[in-house]
């Protein structure tokens, strides 16, 4: 039996087209509000780049927190897990109480790459060893911390699952990782991973189209538009790649 033909649905085409031409509108309207602006915007965006920088160091240090919450979370789970053989409710609590606290180590570290960018940009535009010192300090600290602390989790969540395989500090610990899940959970990592992907490929166009309205009102630092659209392309790149690799060259092997 012949499949049955895909239905036209004539308001797919039209609700394009209006989104199509709401998005010019609005991105002309920017653009008109942007000239209309520019001393202010300029001035406003010169003090939030001062900002940003200046407060580098303090954001880094409030990144200690990050650490500490995680902390707290792991230890907290330390109790139920004790119990976790013959109580399911503890037995869920732990597993909660851990996923939780590995969640704020893996955010812990695109945090801290974040803060050390805008603690050294000063320190070093500032010509100032002390300070540039100090950020790297912290910067060390919260990287032992948070790799310790992640080490602790995952084993941890190996006593939970003893099925579970990898190393932390080692390269191929995700891939063991996820060889050693079962099918439910390499599933729930894909459509983890596909959500992701859905995500940034809204993400990259929006910041992109800011970046071009910018452009056109200020001469910004054409490295801006070569890292997002080499992210970009990057990401699209490597699924498009494992796309096909998966249906036209394994299959074959």
């Amino acid at each position: 039996m012949k499949p049955k033909a895909e239905k036209k649905n004539t308001w797919v085409y039209v609700k394009f087209t209006l989104i199509l031409v709401v998005c010019g509108l609005f991105g002309a309207g920017c653009s008109m509000f942007i000239g209309s602006g520019f001393d202010g915007l300029s001035r406003l965006s010169a003090t939030l780049s001062q900002g940003l920088y200046g407060a580098g160091v303090p954001l880094m240090t409030l990144g200690l927190l990050l650490s500490a919450a995680a902390t707290a979370l792991y230890l907290a789970a330390k109790k139920p897990m004790a119990r976790a053989d013959e109580d399911d409710e503890a037995y869920e609590k732990a597993n909660r109480l851990l996923c939780l606290a590995l969640i704020l180590t893996t955010l812990g570290f695109p945090w801290f790459m974040l803060t050390a960018g805008l603690a050294f940009g000063r320190a070093i535009r500032s010509e100032s060893i002390p300070l540039a010192g100090f950020g790297f300090g912290l910067l060390i600290l919260q990287l032992v911390w948070l790799t310790a602390l992640q080490a602790l989790v995952i084993g941890a969540t190996k006593k939970l699952y003893p099925e579970k395989r990898g190393n932390v500090f080692d390269t191929k610990f995700h891939k063991d990782w996820y060889a050693s899940c079962d099918e439910a959970e390499q599933k729930a990592i894909g459509d983890c991973s596909y959500f992701t992907f859905q995500v940034m490929n809204m993400l990259y166009p929006i910041v992109m189209v800011v970046l071009l309205m910018v452009g056109s009102a200020w001469s910004i630092n054409a490295l801006w538009f070569v890292l997002l659209g080499g992210l970009w392309m990057m990401q699209t790149l490597t699924y498009q790649l494992r796309n096909y690799w998966l249906q036209h060259v394994k299959p074959n092997r």
